[in-house]
């Protein structure tokens, strides 16, 4: 059952785990599927409603651990299990792992608490497998014009939890294609020829000194890979903003960790902007760490 969080300026719909998106790959532990701003709709999907299978496709704000610092799988044999925070422990087979196949899951245990109408916690219990074993709880929490989804993970097992956690936030604000009328900023200055990847931007996007507008609706999908490049600043704030001039507003992320890397996605109908987080728990240990999303025009 979807779950909807409400206050003056803001309507999200939240769902549950399994409720729809039951693939290998997301989180299932509490997805921000809707975000309404004023009557505005803000959040979009992985793939056009013609190509789309909820079951297995990314929507709204869907985050997800271990897109390549996947944990444990190389210590196990084929057939054996491995940990995917947030989604379930997933089967391993006799190929490298890669994040968008669709691996063979035995879930978690999952469970929620609506404290009022601008607050849920999610909260989803591993067990343990070959030393691993984690609590992860996660808190989606409105605030005037902002949503705060705050995280904390519990390092329950005998061995050291690392990987990365990012959100592969499916934007399209007021449900119009992507088109010049969308400007992305980031709060650092980057060097087109240091882009780890880039993917099909020629005679699409146009570049800035801190950011990226479009000169036409994309007709393919796009990708920038590590535009963020200042890995020793740790002064740079791990953040983005999105202006929407066709509704003359703006959709912003701002995360409390240490930016690790950034990355940006998208097709005609979604821009993903991506923060990743790279993080170490220590076994009985704990970490915390929290997204604020602020929404302005």
């Amino acid at each position: 059952m979807s779950l909807t969080l409400t206050n003056d300026l803001l309507t999200v719909t939240v769902e549950t785990a399994g409720e729809k998106y039951c693939g290998s790959r997301f989180d299932w532990n509490g997805t921000v599927t809707g975000i309404n701003y004023k009557n505005i709709s803000i959040l979009s999907a992985e793939k056009l409603p013609a190509l789309e299978d909820i079951k297995f496709h990314g929507r709204g704000l869907h985050n997800e651990f271990g897109i390549k610092n996947c944990i444990g799988y190389d210590e196990i044999n084929v057939g054996e299990w491995f940990p995917k925070i947030g989604t379930g422990w997933l089967k391993k087979d006799d190929e490298p792992y890669f994040f968008y196949k669709n691996y063979e899951i035995d879930p978690l245990d999952f469970s929620y608490t609506q404290e009022s109408d601008t607050k849920v916690v999610f909260t989803c219990v591993s067990g343990e497998r070959n030393g691993y074993s984690y609590k992860y709880t996660k808190t989606i929490t409105l605030e005037d014009s902002k949503i705060n989804i705050s995280y904390k993970l519990e390092n329950l097992g005998t061995k050291k939890i690392e990987t990365t956690e990012y959100i592969h936030n499916f934007l399209l604000p007021g449900a119009k294609p992507v088109d010049t009328h969308l400007k992305l900023t980031f709060p650092w200055n980057y060097k087109i020829e240091d882009l780890v990847e880039n993917v099909k931007t020629d005679n699409l996007v146009k570049f800035e000194d801190k950011g990226i507008t479009f000169i036409k609706n994309p007709d393919v999908e796009y990708f920038l890979g590590g535009i963020y490049q200042e890995k020793n600043a740790m002064s740079s704030t791990a953040s983005w903003s999105l202006y929407d001039a066709e509704n003359d507003i703006t959709v912003s992320e701002t995360g409390s960790f240490p930016l690790y890397n950034c990355d940006v996605w998208g097709h005609g109908n979604v821009i993903s902007p991506e923060l990743f987080y790279l993080f170490s728990v220590e076994p009985g240990k704990e970490i915390s760490w929290s997204r604020t999303y602020e929404f302005k025009g």
